[in-house]
């Protein structure tokens, strides 16, 4: 194992020469994959071919890889708007398709492994960075029933394959944490059940133990920060079928990280899981491993959000109480889901105790006012630029109302949120599913303001970098 480290640790040091560079961000699409699967071309060592179409006609691309006799089948992205390790398994062809760095490595992992990999299973989903296909079906829910073109070519390459191992790669949301813990499940795992009654197949145990290695190893980097979810069955899935039929199945789902919402140090994290999961299976070293580690692995738990203001003090009518208050943020797709902005909503108020927060801030001596909105209309762009933001928190106004029909959009880089052309604003109650917009006053003067979610500082304006929002009719 100290061996396995170690290796773990080189590909830690090394990534950057291998990461792939096209790849920076969550959104990428599949005009963005294919150039670089075609690439995989110039080396005998790969094989690539068309495995079928999506609903929508884009083409699915099994890459194959390595002449050992244990076959692993990975695949990514049957969830179109979870990419975390798809941008891994380009990184690790790129890690293959170099020809200086780890040769003895990777020579002994293609000489006992047969690798096979969907880098995206769901490319209509990842164009509109959705979960589901075209047909709003969840691929994840359609192995029996066949009903998606998607569903039944990953069907039809997992027959063919008859695999040892089948790696099942997905993201999950940010709100879970690595049991009844204050850190996020950064990792999380399954060994998928075959049956209701989850019995343990030789399949099933083989994927416990690569799991217990894959853990050993994450906990060199993350400690902490993996979870695991309920073996409950899902007769509808792939992993819990493919495990019936006779694969060792390891779902991996990457999760949240402290400022990382794009995935990137998750992504590094994939690889090197991955490849050290490899090499357990090439080596056969997962054998050795106790299922004590498996069954140790703390289940997931939503407890996570995004922002949590602690011990607030807020005043209805005559009466004063103490709160915490959580808030997430939601992504909404724009320019045809190849950005997005953030739209902040409350999740919970009260005693929010055995919640944790990405980030997470004590207010016990502060007085929350609900944000209002200045009742003077502005009547161009040009005037919101001129806006004093900590007079308009001073005054206790979070939104502006603006007059100006060629002005459109639904947020904006302003430290206020706008009301446009006499559109409802947003609500002054703060309450669950409510905005947050509120102004925080400590010694009856304003010193933060919470515009859309954001938290600003009112001595430092400039370190705003949120967006707020558009209401328009």
């Amino acid at each position: 194992m100290s061996q396995d480290k170690q290796l773990a640790w080189n590909l830690y040091n090394s990534y950057e020469n291998f990461k792939e560079k096209t790849l920076t961000d969550r959104r990428f699409k599949h005009t963005d994959i294919v150039p670089l699967i075609e690439r995989l071309k110039n080396k005998k060592i790969f094989g690539v071919n068309k495995v079928g179409k999506s609903a929508e006609g884009r083409d699915i691309f099994l890459v194959s890889i390595g002449t050992g006799k244990k076959k692993v089948f990975l695949w990514s992205q049957m969830h179109g708007d979870e990419p975390t390790a798809t941008s891994a398994l380009f990184d690790m062809f790129n890690f293959f398709y170099d020809e200086n760095e780890f040769p003895d490595f990777k020579k002994y992992l293609l000489s006992n492994l047969s690798l096979y990999f969907i880098p995206m299973v769901n490319p209509d989903g990842a164009e509109q960075f959705q979960r589901r296909n075209i047909f709003e079906i969840d691929l994840n829910r359609d192995v029996l029933r066949q009903q998606t073109p998607e569903a039944k070519i990953l069907k039809e390459v997992f027959d063919s394959l008859k695999a040892d191992f089948g790696f099942n790669l997905h993201d999950q949301g940010r709100n879970y944490a690595a049991g009844n813990s204050t850190k996020p499940a950064s990792i999380s795992f399954l060994a998928p059940s075959p049956d209701f009654q989850k019995s343990l197949t030789k399949p099933r145990e083989n994927a416990m133990k690569l799991i217990g290695d894959m853990v050993n190893i994450l906990n060199e980097f993350i400690p902490g920060h993996i979870g695991k979810y309920s073996d409950d069955y899902e007769p509808r899935a792939f992993g819990d079928n493919f495990t019936k039929w006779g694969t060792g199945v390891v779902l991996l789902e990457s999760g949240g990280w402290r400022e990382d919402r794009e995935k990137q140090f998750l992504r590094k994290i994939n690889y090197i899981t991955i490849l050290s999961a490899l090499n357990s299976i090439a080596s056969a070293s997962f054998q050795n491993q106790d299922l004590d580690i498996y069954n140790s692995i703390p289940e997931n738990q939503q407890t996570m959000m995004d922002l949590i203001l602690r011990n607030l003090k807020i005043k209805r009518d005559t009466i004063e109480y103490v709160v915490d208050i959580g808030i997430n943020f939601e992504e909404e797709n724009i320019n045809g889901a190849k950005d997005f902005y953030l739209e902040a909503e409350i999740k919970d108020i009260g005693d929010l105790s055995v919640f944790s927060g990405y980030e997470e801030f004590d207010f016990s001596e502060y007085k929350l006012i609900p944000g209002k909105t200045k009742p003077e209309p502005f009547n161009s762009l040009d005037e919101l630029t001129k806006i004093n933001p900590v007079q308009l928190y001073n005054e206790g106004f979070t939104n502006i109302l603006l007059n100006e029909n060629n002005f459109n959009g639904e947020f904006s880089s302003f430290p206020f949120n706008i009301i446009l052309n006499n559109a409802d604003p947003p609500s002054e109650k703060i309450e669950l599913e409510g905005n947050a917009n509120f102004i925080l006053r400590k010694n009856n003067e304003a010193k933060y303001a919470v515009v859309n979610g954001f938290l600003i500082d009112l001595t430092n304006i400039a370190s705003w970098n949120g967006n707020a929002l558009i209401f328009s009719k």
